[in-house]
């Protein structure tokens, strides 16, 4: 992914969507869903 689309996400120009987490998430070794639902909260008693 070239940087000036990192840039962009950052900078919110453009939108992360889902194919652009995938692969930013492949690259940082997490899952999709940590970029996508950054932030949100989960209470420490739901949370396994």
């Amino acid at each position: 992914m070239p940087q000036s689309t990192i840039s962009a996400i950052e900078n919110n120009k453009v939108n992360l969507g889902v194919e652009r987490a995938k692969v930013i998430a492949k690259a940082l070794k997490c899952h999709p869903a940590v970029l996508v639902f950054s932030g949100w909260e989960v209470r420490q008693e739901s949370a396994a």
